[in-house]
């Protein structure tokens, strides 16, 4: 027994080194080369990328732009106070949102602004559902092992293999934008060009409306107590996403966002003259550049437009004027 074991162990101990390798090698999800990335044709976990790289150039960025995938067309380069970068990722929650933060300040990363854009996906997806999907596992906080451990699985190298394969970039500059700004961006020609009028809508969209309005209030605390700028926003949802959302009790939540926010927040949610023209979205989802653009001029720049004001976009809503906004919303 003792010589068989013998025999086979070189074989199991070289299975066992292929089955780490394999992963770590390939890695479609960047986690283990995040100081070099690849555009693999498979999304990367940005969340975990982007804090890695703050976390080790923690006198690169003074300023941070969190929110979903959403957020990541605001060029944040553009943006005149501050050196910002864009930590969107995919489906960016308030949780996640908050203990990176968490993470920043216990590393002595203490940033002069911190900006947050909000959306259906924020008051409308579990947090735990995002434990087991690869390319948006949160920023492990305390099981690393476990985290890593998740990632040296076959499973998920098969899983990517054929899109890594067949794919070739179209986008030269993806690596250098992903370290210089973490701002994303797409062939401006491409807004209006998809098929369709379809809302963008998860089937395991449900209500938690409460825990992010909770983890709003916290990130609104902790940017208090340790003296940053706070900027909260919602972003501009195409229009029948947005009236999908409103169905399900979006409307509440940018109210109750109103009454405990005691900065107020800038409004770009409803239905106006920029949600309602497909031009300005790449699909149901996400907005273009120029949308960022207007952004950017309304917060930091003072644009305002009254028309699309008096429609809710770009609206500042506060606890004393909801009526008047909620009016803003019902106009168009």
């Amino acid at each position: 027994m003792k010589t068989f074991l013998k025999k086979i162990a070189p074989f199991v101990l070289f299975i066992l080194l292929l089955e780490i390798a394999v992963p770590i090698l390939v890695d479609p999800y960047n986690i283990f080369h995040w100081k070099r990335i690849r555009d693999n044709g498979v999304e990367p976990n940005s969340n975990y990328i982007k804090m890695q790289y703050i976390l080790h150039n923690p006198d690169k960025f003074d300023s941070f732009l969190f929110g979903s995938s959403r957020t990541g067309f605001i060029d944040v380069e553009k943006i005149p106070e501050g050196k910002w970068y864009n930590m969107s990722y995919s489906e960016g929650l308030p949780k996640e949102h908050l203990e990176n933060l968490r993470e920043m300040i216990e590393h002595g990363i203490i940033p002069k602004n911190v900006m947050v854009g909000v959306d259906n996906i924020s008051c409308f997806v579990d947090p735990s559902l995002h434990e087991n999907q690869f390319y948006r596992i949160p920023y492990p906080r305390e099981d690393k092992l476990g985290f890593y451990a998740k990632y040296l699985s076959i499973r998920g190298v098969i899983a990517s293999l054929e899109v890594s394969l067949e794919h070739e970039t179209e986008d030269p500059d993806y690596v250098d934008r992903y370290y210089r700004s973490g701002s994303s961006r797409r062939d401006p020609s491409l807004g209006g060009t998809w098929e369709g009028d379809t809302p963008y809508w998860g089937n395991y969209y449900q209500y938690y409306i409460d825990d992010a309005l909770g983890h709003i209030r916290k990130i609104s605390e902790l940017c208090e107590e340790y003296d940053i700028n706070f900027i909260l926003f919602t972003n501009p949802i195409y229009s029948s996403t947005y009236a999908q959302s409103k169905y399900f009790g979006y409307a509440s939540f940018l109210r109750l966002l109103g009454e405990q926010q005691k900065t107020g927040y800038y409004n770009f949610s409803g239905i106006n003259d920029i949600t309602d023209n497909r031009n300005n979205y790449y699909e149901a989802s996400h907005y273009t550049e120029e949308i960022g653009d207007m952004i950017i001029d309304r917060i930091f720049n003072g644009i305002t437009d009254e028309r699309l004001e008096s429609q809710g976009f770009g609206f500042v809503v506060t606890a004393d004027n909801l009526e008047e906004f909620e009016k803003a919303l019902d106009n168009h």
